[in-house]
């Protein structure tokens, strides 16, 4: 979400956003599907468009009392987990709603800035990147907001 839309929608409860990365993914999963690879040369400006919209815009997700992010765990015995990011309001509440089901405490939205994301990747070791609007896009990014 531009963070100037974030503002709005603090002080007006104006839950209308644009989120560059949001429909960047969505032209980069639709290309991919027509192209049936992930891995074809056209996909590869939409990638960089991607990068560089990801520094430029915040980011929701959830966390528990203590204000530690709720993590998906990779697998039932590994400690590397993913994080789950949600590029606006409307997709943070969609998303949020169906992942509060799986817990037990009580969740609440935080707002996270790129340099949020780098940081936890420079604290934990195990932290392995995050996956963006994980009911609707899906799209996965890695620790260092790469692919």
């Amino acid at each position: 979400m531009d963070p100037k839309d974030y503002e709005d929608y603090q002080k007006n409860n104006v839950k209308d956003s644009k989120s560059q990365i949001k429909e960047y993914i969505q032209i980069y999963a639709d290309m991919a599907k027509k192209l049936k690879s992930e891995d074809a040369i056209e996909l590869e400006a939409v990638k960089n468009q991607i990068k560089q919209a990801y520094p430029e815009e915040i980011y929701f997700t959830l966390v528990d009392e203590v204000e530690k992010p709720v993590k998906l765990t990779l697998t039932e015995t590994s400690k590397e987990y993913i994080i789950p990011i949600f590029t606006d309001i409307r997709e943070y509440a969609v998303g949020s709603a169906k992942i509060a089901k799986l817990f037990l405490d009580k969740l609440e939205m935080k707002v996270l800035t790129p340099e949020d994301i780098s940081k936890m990747a420079e604290e934990d070791e195990y932290f392995q990147g995050f996956v963006i609007n994980p009911h609707s896009q899906n799209f996965n990014m890695d620790r260092n907001g790469s692919f």
